[in-house]
């Protein structure tokens, strides 16, 4: 009984901690994109490293209560209602594939955790696509046209997005149980948010997907070396066991 209490208890604590944490990020630093009336936001950072430290519960709380209460407070209401669900939905699902990655280091589970994020690079080269051609439907035509088109482009992406690939594969392999849920989790919220903004400003949501794409980025950047300090600090185990 007392060690449910004091699960209980470091259950809420954590979430309360967390979502402050997260508030604070989102609430710190926003800067207004006036094509989609949203704002970019350093909250992503505090989404993935309190997912990663505590778990998935308090990753949907902190991510979901946090963020919204950060658009509430800096008057963005609008977009509200659907941050609750996108940001838990982001931290959930980060710490739920950093547990279900954790300890695996086979080949095989590093291959698939390197192109799980595959998705991503198809989405962007679909905004791409809608950015050079203008088109509101992507057919096969379409993509072949824009292709052709904007061959040096599309191939200076290419290499930019292999050249990545390698770099995190060759300097970053340890880390990848960490990045790759925080990219995936990241590609949730980047898609999420495109879906709303698509029923509320139609092809207008397209400028804001670098904005969310660099908050991914970044947040990924800051919350890695956090986690791995915290973890080396207090014993990755103690976190594990929460």
């Amino acid at each position: 009984m007392r060690n449910r209490s004091v699960s209980k208890a470091r259950l809420v604590s954590s979430a309360a901690l967390s979502t402050a944490l997260v508030f604070m990020a989102t609430a710190s630093v926003s800067i207004y994109i006036p094509a989609t009336r949203g704002y970019f936001n350093l909250g992503d950072s505090m989404i993935f490293l309190t997912a990663l430290l505590f778990g998935p519960l308090v990753g949907f709380l902190a991510g979901g209560l946090g963020s919204m209460l950060s658009d509430l407070f800096l008057g963005y209401t609008v977009y509200a209602p659907a941050t609750l669900i996108v940001k838990g939905v982001e931290g959930f699902l980060t710490a739920f594939l950093h547990e279900a990655f954790a300890g695996k280091e086979s080949r095989a589970t590093r291959l698939l955790m390197v192109f799980l994020p595959v998705p991503t690079v198809i989405l962007g080269t679909m905004l791409v696509i809608f950015l050079f051609t203008g088109e509101a439907e992507v057919s096969l035509l379409t993509i072949y046209s824009a292709t052709i088109a904007y061959q040096p482009i599309l191939f200076t992406i290419l290499i930019v997005l292999a050249a990545s690939l390698i770099f995190i594969l060759r300097v970053y392999r340890e880390n990848l149980p960490l990045i790759v849920p925080c990219f995936i989790g990241g590609f949730e919220m980047v898609l999420g948010y495109f879906l709303y903004e698509l029923s509320l400003y139609q092809l207008g949501a397209v400028f804001e997907v670098p904005a969310n794409f660099a908050q991914t980025f970044l947040g990924t950047l800051v919350a890695v070396p956090l986690y791995n300090a915290v973890a080396k600090r207090i014993g990755q185990s103690r976190i594990i066991s929460r």
